[in-house]
């Protein structure tokens, strides 16, 4: 019995979308489907080059992971460069030789000049797996001054560097989400690129393999903030804006939170499973205790 190939008939725009949302490697091999298919990829909104895709073109005969990212990253360049409209976001995987050889510097330019992408994401996954041990500090992100100061960049997600410096923020006016997962980053590095963000809303940092020595926000604009697994001797925020505030499994003194956020509508603290390991993560009733203390009049 003949069926219609109901999908097929939608409009491109509708076909684009649903692409959209598959691995970049998976959404390319969508051009072997029929002719109808062809080069639909073209015309994605998003890009999300994850190497877990390579595995499944290629079967198991891929044991190491780096081998997985590599033939993804190889491909980043041509895809880019065959790709035909803009994008809303892009996500990217790679090595530490991305970094070294400036790879990196390279995508965040063309995607924010070129494509004039919204958000952005790139997750240095040689820490996950310890290729290079001696790393595990982290490779600094060298990257010019002004890198992120595109009119069109609203989110910005970092995971597995170090960033020793905010010069790459500096004129960043647009920036409304900036998360870094895994980053190590000083007091003093967090602080400056938040000042850097005019417009910033959102800010997430979680599990810096650095100890903060202090988390310290002053912002006019940031809404939202949301800290994870941090070490730190304590955490000062001081923003008109502020409405949500999470901590979870943070690791401070609770006698030196101290917030001035008269907006302040959600607050939230939790922590994870009790183990062997949980025992310096500072308890929430301890954190309660001082709840007395959390909004500061000036």
């Amino acid at each position: 019995m003949a069926t219609n190939d109901f999908i097929s008939n939608l409009h491109n725009e509708v076909l684009a979308r649903i692409i959209s949302d598959l691995p970049a490697i998976e959404a390319i091999r969508t051009t072997l489907l029929s002719k109808r298919w062809k080069d639909l990829w073209r015309y994605a909104s998003r890009l999300d080059f994850d190497p877990k895709g390579v595995r499944k073109l290629c079967g198991d005969d891929i044991d190491d992971p780096r081998e997985e990212i590599s033939r993804v990253v190889k491909n980043i360049e041509n895809v880019l460069l065959s790709h035909k409209r803009n994008l809303i976001s892009c996500r990217i995987v790679h090595l530490l030789s991305s970094c070294r050889n400036g790879d990196v510097e390279k995508w965040i330019k063309y995607l924010t000049s070129e494509k004039k992408v919204q958000e952005l994401a790139f997750r240095c996954d040689d820490f996950q797996h310890q290729f290079y041990r001696r790393s595990r500090s982290g490779l600094g992100l060298n990257l010019p001054s002004g890198i992120f100061s595109c009119e069109t960049l609203q989110s910005l997600e970092f995971t597995h560097y170090s960033i020793r410096s905010d010069s790459p923020f500096h004129h960043c006016h647009n920036l409304k989400t900036l998360k870094l997962y895994h980053c190590a980053i000083s007091t003093e590095t967090l602080e400056a690129i938040v000042s850097s963000c005019d417009l910033l809303e959102r800010l997430s940092v979680c599990s810096s393999p650095s100890r903060l020595k202090q988390v310290r926000i002053f912002s006019q604009t940031v809404k939202t903030v949301e800290l994870e697994s941090l070490r730190s001797q304590g955490i000062y925020l001081s923003t008109q804006s502020l409405g949500v505030l999470v901590l979870h499994s943070m690791k401070f003194q609770a006698k030196n939170l101290v917030i001035h956020a008269p907006n302040l509508r959600v607050f939230t603290a939790t922590r994870k499973p009790i183990t062997k390991n949980s025992d310096n993560i500072t308890k929430i009733a301890e954190i309660l205790e001082y709840c007395t203390h959390l909004l500061v009049s000036i």
